[in-house]
């Protein structure tokens, strides 16, 4: 036996010898670590050899099968679940007992090991209506009766016909009271307001409202005023277009209005009287029969004078009534006025 173990390590030996001699060029730098190992090897082989010759028997012993292990039968042991007070007492059992407890045990195992996943899903269950215990509770419903609810309300609404499933929604938002015009910006894609925005908004207004009810009150005079005025207007209008004051307001109406918007464009209020004698001056045609009528009526009032001096002449003198001497035959009015101014200018 040691002259085989011996021959294994040299031919191993030289197999390696022979691998570095095929694969590497022998260099100087390379023979030398390759001298140094043989050399620091040497020592371990011979103490080998040694401890084989001088202990045949012993490898011998060591080289020789191991004997066939056979199974130990170990006497039952006290179920894993019970506590060590319990199972230091459980040698100390009839064995029909012992018997007893470890078929109740492995039953037990069985019956866990069978239920583990309908206990995982009553966990599962458990877990996710546990955040909604309290709405059940309010509404005094079952778990598994709301859940047979929601999904009789998602087939329905996956299978139903479209009119059945706009009565559905109907139910549902009168139910829950869901606000129209927020589900119509939803629908439409707008964006809800931000609650931040409409609390300051909602601030704002509150802060504004005294002086928006003074801008009201001011509003409304000012409305009471417009009215005021414009019935003033239409009651000017109206006395314009009877003609008897104003005759030619048919004829200047239009210059009435440019004169009018012009001036309010400068910020002056001109009334309709005012721009009516302002549009009769422009009138080149109205303003010379204007200026006609004008000396016609002063000539009627210097006639009127006249008469009335020449009447108050004669009365003052004593002279007989009748022509006046000298006066002119005709009946014409300038002579009439001329015969009075003679007469008077002689006395």
């Amino acid at each position: 036996m040691a002259d085989d173990r011996r021959a294994a390590i040299e031919a191993a030996f030289e197999a390696e010898d022979k691998k570095l001699e095929e694969v590497v060029t022998p260099t100087p730098e390379v023979v030398e670590p390759i001298e140094a190992a043989k050399e620091a090897a040497e020592p371990e082989e011979k103490q080998l050899e040694l401890e084989l010759e001088e202990k045949p028997a012993e490898v011998a012993e060591k080289v020789e099968p191991e004997p066939e292990v056979k199974p130990v039968v170990t006497a039952e042991r006290a179920p894993q679940s019970w506590k060590p007070a319990e199972k230091a007492k459980w040698a100390a059992l009839d064995p029909g007992v012992r018997q007893e407890v470890m078929r109740r045990e492995r039953e037990i195992t069985k019956t866990l090991s069978e239920t583990a996943v309908a206990r995982q899903l009553h966990q599962d269950f458990q877990q996710v209506i546990q955040p909604f215990m309290g709405r059940l509770q309010s509404m005094n419903a079952h778990p598994l009766v709301a859940v047979q609810e929601l999904l009789k309300a998602d087939y329905l609404l996956s299978t139903s016909p479209k009119v059945q499933k706009a009565q559905f929604l109907a139910k549902l938002i009168a139910d829950y009271d869901v606000d129209v015009q927020a589900l119509d910006d939803a629908l439409s894609g707008r964006a809800p307001p931000d609650p931040v925005d409409a609390k300051v908004e909602a601030l704002l207004q509150q802060r504004l409202a005294p002086f928006q009810q003074q801008l009201s009150h001011l509003k409304q005079q000012e409305q009471q005023r417009e009215q005021q005025t414009t019935k003033e207007l239409e009651s000017t209008i109206a006395e314009f277009e009877a003609g008897e004051k104003y005759p030619y307001y048919d004829q200047v109406r239009q210059e009435m209005a440019d004169i009018i918007e012009l001036s309010a464009k400068r910020g002056v209020y001109v009334t309709l009287e005012s721009a009516y004698n302002k549009a009769i001056q422009l009138d080149p045609i109205i303003s010379q029969e204007l200026a006609a009528q004008s000396a016609t009526a002063k000539a009627a009032k210097a006639n009127a004078q006249a008469q009335r001096a020449l009447k108050a002449s004669v009365s003052v003198g004593g002279a007989p009534s009748g022509v006046v001497a000298g006066s002119p035959t005709n009946g014409s009015r300038r002579a009439a006025i001329e015969a009075a101014l003679e007469a008077v200018g002689g006395r």
